[in-house]
């Protein structure tokens, strides 16, 4: 991954410093120099020969029971696509990301670097959940081809926004061990949330609060999230899920319980109607699956976003947080790298290309239908600018002939026969080819 920023007065500096407990502190006092003067840092991604200049954005955070001012960079308004494939700052061209399933305007790019989205359920106690839609409608506002365009952005494709704008979905090995502590998780998660404007004079961190073990902010800042939230907003509550169940309460009813990991550090209840536990186990098989086995030998962990009205309430001298779950949206990952993937066999290939310490990317399908031709990972290391992109086939059966032959000739199209990789892992389960050759920088910017 390439990270190196260059500031107005000639210093450089990695955009991984800022998880770097030994240098965090010297690169936020870089990034707040450097916050309202006239030239901008850049990074070493070139565009028609012109360094690609970044925006700095300031915020005050909650850390250690304060308040504090934070400094973070984001990449200027509509030039996510012209930065390199392995740059940090770089966003997918729409056109090859589950965000080109949306109607226009349900993502976009403000005039301040901020995303601004349309949800298909408002953060207001008081909205309802649009209805999805309508073919013939999305159609005459640019679906093209029979597609069905999304007009809302639901908790599924909100979750993959807030992991991709957080660099969640691609992963480089020096970045180690790192995602192994949620705190670094954490922040990562929380600079994305700055950016998101889900409605005005708001942004996604305003409700957002993060449930993780080992946080020592992060009860206080749930706490904090769910009293500005009251009665008038939704929280959102995102975090490692360790098990979903019904639960017997009085006269034969049941609820829908959710537990995230380290919950009971935050004094924290997440319920949802009896039908949540159907509903969830219908829409994320693979999830439920891996839950419903100890603990010890899950192959994957789960994700969760939980959009929820909330009260906090003292019981037993203790403040408690109760959340009524009006979503749930689940997501599966390696659970090491914390990178997505939605079959053992993906699993397989993500775990292999961190062994070969190779850079790659992980695209999101978002709110996208499945006609949508997204590869499986893309390769950010193999010196290709837009990068090279591997698709597993894990079906061999004659329904699946159709769609297969199409996905190879889009990347044959699109990037080249021999420019993109693939595993016939149905017919050959247990081997996969060569991985395509990394490309070794001189200037050593690139992991390979």
């Amino acid at each position: 991954m390439r990270d190196w920023v260059t500031f107005p007065d000639g210093n450089r500096g990695r955009r991984s410093w800022d998880n770097d407990p030994q240098r965090s502190g010297a690169w936020q006092r870089r990034l707040a120099q450097a916050w309202g003067g006239d030239e901008r840092p850049v990074c070493d991604c070139r565009h028609q020969g012109q360094p690609m200049g970044l925006s700095v954005h300031r915020c005050l955070r909650q850390r250690d029971g304060r308040q504090v001012e934070v400094y973070h960079l984001a990449r200027l308004r509509h030039q996510g696509a012209l930065h390199h494939v392995a740059c940090s700052f770089h966003e997918a061209d729409p056109r090859r990301d589950g965000r080109g399933g949306y109607v226009e305007g349900v993502v976009r790019e403000r005039d301040d670097g901020r995303i601004g989205i349309a949800l298909r359920r408002g953060l207001r106690c008081l909205d309802v959940a649009a209805a999805p839609a309508d073919p013939a409608q999305a159609a005459r506002q640019g679906g093209g081809q029979g597609a069905v365009r999304q007009a809302r952005m639901t908790e599924l494709g909100l979750l993959h926004l807030l992991w991709e704008e957080a660099g969640l979905n691609g992963w480089t090995p020096r970045l180690g061990r790192a995602r192994r502590r949620w705190p670094v998780v954490r922040e990562a998660l929380d600079r994305a949330a700055l950016r998101i404007v889900p409605a005005r004079n708001q942004t996604l961190s305003d409700r957002l609060a993060m449930i993780g073990y080992a946080d020592e902010d992060g009860p206080a800042l749930l706490r904090e999230t769910a009293r500005n939230c009251g009665d008038t907003w939704r929280i959102l509550l995102l975090g490692i899920v360790d098990d979903i169940a019904l639960v017997n309460w009085q006269e034969g009813q049941q609820f829908c319980a959710l537990r995230f990991d380290g919950a009971g550090a935050y004094n924290l209840r997440v319920s949802a109607a009896s039908l949540w536990h159907e509903r969830v186990a219908r829409r994320y098989p693979m999830a439920m699956a891996a839950l419903a086995q100890p603990r010890a030998e899950r192959a994957i962990r789960v994700v969760g976003l939980v959009t929820a009205t909330v009260r906090v309430g003292v019981t037993q001298g203790l403040s408690l947080v109760r959340c009524r779950a009006d979503d749930i949206a689940l997501m599966e990952v390696e659970p090491d790298t914390l990178t997505p993937v939605s079959s053992g066999y993906e699993l397989a290939i993500a775990r292999a290309l961190v062994e070969q310490r190779r850079s790659f990317i992980r695209p999101l399908r978002f709110d996208a239908g499945r006609d949508a031709v997204l590869p499986d990972f893309v390769l950010t290391d193999t010196g290709d600018p837009r990068g090279t992109p591997m698709e597993v086939f894990g079906r061999a059966d004659e329904a699946y002939a159709a769609r297969r032959a199409e996905k190879a000739r889009y990347y044959d199209e699109v990037y080249g026969q021999a420019h993109w990789w693939h595993w016939d892992a149905a017919t050959s389960p247990g081997h996969w080819p060569d991985f395509p050759p990394a490309h070794t920088r001189k200037d050593g910017d690139d992991d390979a």
